[in-house]
């Protein structure tokens, strides 16, 4: 069984690190991650990102399908990352002295987890 949807099947490498449920899990991996191994995802995925896209353009927000769930997770772990490359030229941003493990994400995920839903 596969991981991905068939035409994305070149990815699969990638879906235990990456298809991650929650953006406090994609924000965490981002923050921690070695950035030579994100930089591997993000230049393997961004290549295809337009098609991906395209794909996912009609699907539920939610689903049902462990395949496409697992592209939905990896297409926003790439808009993740992608600010390090594309942006920042680093990392992360946050001064020395704030701990990425302080923080949690407050974005539509972390509403959620906050108001307990």
């Amino acid at each position: 069984m596969s991981k991905l949807p068939k035409q994305f099947e070149v990815l699969n490498n990638f879906v235990n690190d990456w298809a991650l449920d929650s953006e406090q899990a994609r924000f965490e991996k981002r923050t921690s991650g070695q950035l030579d191994e994100i930089k591997v995802f993000y230049e393997a995925i961004i290549k295809i990102m337009p098609d991906i896209m395209e794909y996912l353009k009609d699907k539920e927000v939610d689903p049902s399908e462990q395949a496409d769930k697992n592209l939905l997770n990896m297409a926003l772990s790439c808009v993740e990352v992608s600010r390090i490359f594309e942006v920042w030229g680093q990392q992360d941003v946050r001064s020395d002295y704030l701990d990425p493990k302080r923080i949690t994400c407050a974005g539509y995920e972390g509403a959620k987890q906050l108001r307990g839903a």
